[in-house]
Formats: C-alpha cells, sequence, structure tokens
C-alpha cells in the first residue's frame, strides 16, 4: 500500500498483517500460521495473568501492578484480533484514499497530501521511540527478575513453574509476546492515528477544490455558459464532501471496539499507575512505571488531539467557504454551497462506542476521572 507503509510494516513484523502483494501460498500459508502463534501466545498471557489477579492475589500492591500489565495485554489482544478479522474492511477503507474522489489530482493537492503523511510519519516514529524506551525498561526488569528465579510476570497455569525447562520457556515466552505486544500496540496507535489524519487531508484538499472552482466559475461568470453544466460541477463536489463523511464513519466502525477497551483500560490503568507510584516512589521499579504511564497518557492523548483536530477541520469548511467569493455567483450555485456549509455545522466525531468523545475536551475529563478517582483510592 502506498499511504501508512511504516504503520503495516510494524503490523507485519508484529504477525498480524500478511503484506496484500504476496501471491506465493506457501508464503501466505507459514505467514498465517505465525500469526495464529501471535493470537495464541497473547491470549495465553492474557488469560493466565486473569487467573492469576483471579486466584493468588491477595493484597492490593499484586493487585494494582497485575491489573496494570494484564489490562494492556487486553487492549493488544483486542487491536490484534480485529486487525485479522477486520483485515478486508482495512484493504478496503485505505484503497478508498487512493481512488477518486479523494485521490490527489495535481501538484498542490499532491502537496498537501505529502504534508500530512510527512507528518503522520514522523508521529509514528517519535511515538515507537517512546514506546521502545518503555517496552526495553520492561525486558531489562524482566531479564532481572527471571536472573533472580522469578517469572517476568506473575501468572496462574496448570504446571510447576519452578523446574528449570518450564521455568525458562515461560519467561522466554512472556518476553516475547510482551515484545510483539509492544509492536502491535505502537501499530495500532499510529494507524489508527493516521487514517483520523487523512480526513484532515481530504478536507483541506477539498477546501483547495472548492476555491478554485468558485474562482473559475466567477471568472466563467461573465461569459455564456450552461448552467446544467455548472451544476454538475458543484454537484461532484457535494460528492466528495459527503465521501469524507462516510469514509471517517467507516474508520470509526471498524476500530469502535478498539477505541472503547483502550479509552476503559486507560482510565483504569491511569488510576492505579499513579496510585501505585504515589506509595512506592522511592523503589526502583518505580521508574518503569513512571515511563509506562507518561507513554499511557501520550497514548490516550495522541487519540484525543487527532479526533480533535477533525471535529475542527470538519466545521472550518463552512467558515472556508463563506471567506470565498460566493456572492458573486449565481443563485443556484449558492445554494448548493449552502447545503455544505450546513452539512459542516455537524462535525465528524470519532467516539469509543457510548464511553467518550475523542477531544482535548474528553482527554481533560480523562485526567480529571484519574485525578477523582486517584484521591478515593487514597482514602
Amino acid at each position: 500500500m502506498q499511504l501508512f507503509p511504516l504503520n503495516f510494516l510494524m503490523y507485519t513484523v508484529g504477525g498480524v498483517w500478511r503484506p496484500i502483494e504476496w501471491s506465493s501460498s506457501v508464503a501466505k500459508l507459514l505467514y498465517n500460521m505465525f500469526t495464529s502463534t501471535i493470537l495464541v501466545l497473547l491470549y495465553f498471557l492474557m488469560v493466565t495473568q486473569f487467573m492469576d489477579i483471579l486466584f493468588v492475589v491477595n493484597n492490593i500492591d499484586d493487585f494494582a501492578t497485575n491489573t496494570l500489565m494484564f489490562l494492556t495485554i487486553v487492549a493488544v489482544t483486542c487491536k490484534a484480533t480485529i486487525v485479522v478479522v477486520r483485515r478486508n474492511a482495512i484493504i478496503k477503507l485505505v484503497q478508498t484514499l487512493l481512488k477518486a474522489p479523494c485521490k490527489p489530482r495535481d501538484e498542490v493537492e499532491m502537496a498537501i497530501q505529502k504534508k500530512f503523511d510527512k507528518f503522520i510519519r514522523s508521529c509514528s516514529i517519535k511515538y515507537s521511540l517512546l514506546a521502545t524506551s518503555s517496552v526495553t525498561g520492561v525486558t531489562v526488569r524482566s531479564v532481572l527478575n527471571v536472573t533472580q528465579g522469578y517469572l517476568p510476570y506473575r501468572i496462574w497455569v496448570p504446571y510447576d513453574t519452578n523446574t528449570s525447562p518450564m521455568f525458562l520457556i515461560t519467561s522466554i515466552q512472556q518476553i516475547v509476546t510482551v515484545v510483539f505486544v509492544t509492536i502491535i500496540n505502537v501499530g495500532t496507535e499510529t494507524l489508527v492515528f493516521g487514517l483520523f489524519l487523512q480526513t484532515c487531508a481530504q478536507f483541506e484538499i477539498f477546501e483547495n477544490r472548492l476555491r478554485i472552482l468558485i474562482s473559475n466559475k466567477i471568472a466563467k461568470y461573465l461569459k455564456p455558459v450552461s448552467s446544467n453544466k455548472g451544476k454538475a460541477i458543484i454537484s461532484e463536489y457535494i460528492h466528495h464532501h459527503l465521501s469524507i463523511y462516510k469514509y471517517a464513519k467507516t474508520v470509526n466502525a471498524i476500530f469502535n471496539q478498539v477505541l472503547f477497551v483502550q479509552f476503559f483500560g486507560s482510565i483504569l490503568v491511569l488510576c492505579t499507575s499513579v496510585y501505585y507510584l504515589s506509595a512506592h516512589i522511592t523503589e526502583s521499579e518505580s521508574a518503569t512505571l513512571i515511563v509506562y504511564t507518561i507513554c499511557m497518557f501520550v497514548q490516550v492523548f495522541v487519540y484525543c488531539w487527532s479526533g480533535n483536530e477533525v471535529i475542527l477541520k470538519s466545521m472550518s469548511v463552512g467558515d472556508a467557504i463563506y471567506r470565498m467569493d460566493w456572492p458573486l455567483l449565481p443563485v443556484n450555485d449558492r445554494k448548493e454551497l449552502l447545503m455544505i456549509m450546513m452539512r459542516s455545522t455537524l462535525p465528524i466525531k470519532f467516539t469509543s462506542s457510548f464511553l467518550i468523545t475523542l477531544s482535548l475536551q474528553s482527554y481533560s475529563g480523562i485526567l480529571k476521572i484519574s485525578y477523582s478517582a486517584f484521591n478515593v483510592l487514597q482514602k
């Protein structure tokens, strides 16, 4: 795919995205086996951690630390499953941006598209580096736990992990799984972020096309011109405007469950991690948890900021049209522009089911909820 090459590369390395250009049946079979193995590792770690919380944990500190990892694994398992199950829908969604009316037509539109592609890639790299620093600290701590005779992460399994072979196998399995968890997580965060911002790119392209159209129509208004021809041209732009809304609706439909699990888990994780840090700030392992908490704040912020940008951009279309020389147009053209302006008063909003609307206001609300819950836990 021409769009999101870095993001889909992360998915491929993470084992949840077979490249669409592969034609070999053997390669497809081997990669499908690889995907099945990754999913089994994710579900195994998720189930065993839940069993440990259910049957073994007996104090608040263990519950806090185990819950942090468990909620992360649940979120990533959901993301991996959604990507595998809805692979065709994601391919179709990306291909929508590569076809008319969304595909750039000239150098100006190509420059707009490249600007957003470059920004998405830059943010993806920076976010990857942040996640890498987090997983590096977690991996180092995991290796230290193994050298001291402890599993990297607490789990409950129906076999004895104290024996040397099973202990080593289980430890390696956990460390490898967490590495793949990070890759899949970063791939999903940056892909959804990119899909959100592509909506902004489409609106900017749409405004540019509309500005050129109005300028051309004003120039031709003094000359004899068929009104039917003008009407057909305006209709194309109305279709493009509606197709952007349809694209955004499809993005939300594909990743709706991912966003719900992510934000529901994030609220719990932020509350729990801040509470644990307040009680164990002087301990050496708190450094890793601090980095993890920062990553979680950034993770939620990335979703909310990109969603907020889409809201602002979708509402700015009406203002952009109003600043154009629309009074010089024929009455029929002004009516059609008015339809676009009225549609833009209903902004595009990405939501995580019924839980939250992705915006900076919602991010502020999450921080307030986390702080309130933290105060309750302290009491």
